[in-house]
């Protein structure tokens, strides 16, 4: 007859957790002061070190592209490969 108290258990446990638990108003507070003071700080760039960096996001661009064509083209020579075996093998 254990196994019937096991449920009251379980919810008495659950209810004394709840009143652990801090509200949303609480954390917030807590928090607060430290979500203020923070600040992103970014490095400055001249001219030439941004037309540097976009110089490399367009040629990896460029590049990326390129492989995607090739495996596009790969794709379909195994296809039209496929297509001709099975035309070969089943209707002749």
């Amino acid at each position: 007859m254990g196994s019937a108290s096991q449920p009251m258990l379980v919810v008495k446990a659950n209810r004394a957790l709840l009143r652990k638990r801090r509200s949303f108003k609480e954390i917030r507070e807590a928090y607060e002061g430290y979500v203020n003071d923070t600040e992103l700080k970014f490095k400055e760039l001249t001219p030439f070190e941004q037309k540097k960096i976009r110089d490399k996001i367009i040629q990896q661009a460029k590049r990326d592209r390129w492989l995607e064509i090739q495996n596009y083209f790969i794709a379909l020579l195994i296809l039209v490969f496929l297509g001709f075996l099975f035309y070969a093998l089943f209707l002749d």
